[in-house]
């Protein structure tokens, strides 16, 4: 179930769809896009439609960014825990054949 809630973006008020126990997230989102678009604005005073795509332009670069980095991170947690399962089979299996 969803409900609406209010956010402020550049000075205007928006009434958005939240599910229910979301609102708090919401309204973070909804703070940091405004700080960011307060700060594109003082860069470059622009209309609010060339603002707000250079700032979802450039969250969504920071996606990408955050993205790859947690692909990269995963795939180096995997070779890391296929080289201690490795190194636990090479001593289970010394262990084994010292034990005979």
């Amino acid at each position: 179930m969803s409900k609406a809630v209010d956010i402020v973006l550049l000075g205007k008020t928006y009434r958005v769809a939240c599910p229910e126990g979301q609102e708090q997230a919401l309204h973070e989102a909804a703070a940091e896009l405004a700080a960011r678009l307060a700060e594109a604005h003082a860069k470059m005073p622009s209309n609010n439609e060339q603002l707000a795509m250079m700032v979802a332009l450039n969250l969504s670069s920071e996606l990408l960014s955050e993205k790859q980095k947690n692909i990269e991170y995963a795939e180096n947690m995997d070779e890391r825990i296929r080289s201690l399962q490795n190194t636990i089979e090479q001593a289970l299996l010394e262990n084994s054949s010292i034990n005979r």
